[in-house]
């Protein structure tokens, strides 16, 4: 099938025939003789590659791009595009364009049909290795907006923002700070979420424990009561589930019941088993956030502005926990509001630097000003207890975050958010 849009004077981009084995086949070994670093096997071992094996290649899959470009009838470059295995992204692989074509545009079309496939599924952003020795690749992508994102020891590994995600907030608790008690019941919670997937969550973020000043703490079984049925009732929903949580074992509980984000405000500060628990089970991803202290108590009690470079290298430590083949299953999140002060200035610098803070980590960045103190004492005096006021700015924030380079927005106010989202991506 040829891609609209994907066609030159010179050139055309097509996905792959299903029985297109034998086209694949000749661009692999052409690429491989040009260029011996192009792919991780060898030009030897490739030539050695049964027919059956480059059959199973490029079987197609509903998760799989495969792209081919043509100079009338001889290929000229290929592609290959798939899901990750955390499911927001596009990993972009065997990608390839013959000498003799690199200055016609055909690696420009085919980024843009792999981009036009991540957008069709919803992705929020594409990721491709470069090795050190592919310089000029690496000025192709970064001219398609690409930009560096972590270094591993094969390479360098490059990101293309497509959007951002949306995490609505499903507080199953007596006490949160702006909805406490109100959605405690299971089937209001569950009422709730459905809520938020219709008016557009990418993700549903599920806590049976508040985190603000004066919550008190729970124990374990507490906090699995009041989460467990609303996750096996939101299992299906439309939108992915996080667990907020501090606990491993409540993590362990959630992920068994359907969760496949731990989003985990303190970092592994309050439970030293959560990063371990949560690395070793398949495909979690796993939010750190940054506060000090080992409790609740004592991060609220010295609240000082954190500067994003301290959040940096604390996060950073957590970071060095994770085993390297688990790191690109970690998000971040610098913890505004938490132990920060409501000093309006400080938690905005983090908004302001949420890009430096990914980039210096190499990981996606999750930021939740929502309803936080510091936005309400950035209203005029008026509007500090009209609650609409408060989403509209927390919007403000998430908007300026996303900017600075934020992956993921964390929202009471979905509906709002994806308002100002329809217009702002299109700016």
């Amino acid at each position: 099938m040829t891609l609209r849009g994907s066609t030159s004077a010179r050139h055309r981009i097509e996905e792959l025939a299903p029985d297109g084995w034998a086209t694949w086949r000749e661009l692999r070994l052409r690429a491989l003789t040009s260029d011996p670093t192009a792919f991780a096997t060898t030009l030897a071992d490739a030539r050695t590659w049964s027919d059956d094996r480059w059959r199973d290649v490029v079987t197609p899959r509903p998760d799989r791009l495969l792209l081919v470009a043509f100079e009338g009838t001889r290929p000229c470059g290929m592609a290959r595009a798939e899901r990750a295995r955390t499911g927001w992204a596009a990993d972009v692989f065997s990608m390839w364009v013959a000498p003799e074509a690199r200055r016609c545009g055909v690696a420009r079309d085919l980024l843009a049909a792999i981009e036009r496939w991540a957008e069709r599924n919803q992705l929020a952003w594409l990721q491709l290795l470069v090795h050190d020795a592919q310089a000029a690749a690496r000025a192709c992508y970064v001219a398609a907006g690409f930009e560096p994102a972590r270094r591993t020891s094969r390479g360098e590994v490059l990101v293309r923002r497509l959007r951002p995600l949306v995490m609505g907030v499903v507080n199953v608790t007596p006490d949160s700070f702006s909805d406490g008690g109100r959605y405690l019941a299971a089937d209001d919670a569950i009422a709730h979420g459905q809520q938020l997937v219709a008016e557009g969550a990418d993700i549903l973020d599920i806590g049976g424990e508040a985190t603000n000043p004066g919550a008190k703490p729970i124990d374990d079984a507490t906090e699995i009561a009041r989460v467990l049925p609303v996750l096996r009732g939101l299992t299906g929903a439309g939108a992915a589930l996080s667990i907020d949580t501090t606990k491993a074992e409540v993590a362990r509980t959630a992920v068994a019941a359907g969760a496949t984000i731990v989003n985990d405000v303190s970092g592994g500060r309050f439970d030293s088993a959560m990063v371990p628990a949560v690395t070793s089970l398949p495909d979690v991803i796993y939010i750190a956030g940054h506060l000090r202290g080992a409790t609740l108590a004592e991060v609220f009690a010295a609240e000082v502005p954190t500067s994003w470079t301290e959040v940096r290298d604390e996060l950073a430590t957590v970071l060095a926990r994770v085993p390297d083949k688990e790191r690109d299953r970690v998000w971040v999140d610098p913890g505004v509001g938490f132990g920060k002060g409501a000093d309006p200035e400080g938690n905005l610098a983090l908004l302001r630097h949420a890009g430096d803070l990914g980039r210096a980590l190499g990981c996606p960045v999750v930021v939740g000003p929502s309803r936080k103190r510091f936005v309400r004492r950035l209203l005029p005096q008026a509007q500090q207890t009209d609650a609409l006021a408060l989403d509209v700015a927390s919007v403000a924030a998430c908007l300026g975050a996303v900017q600075w380079g934020a992956t993921v927005v964390r929202a009471h106010n979905v509906a709002l958010l994806r308002a100002a989202l329809a217009v702002y991506t299109k700016l």
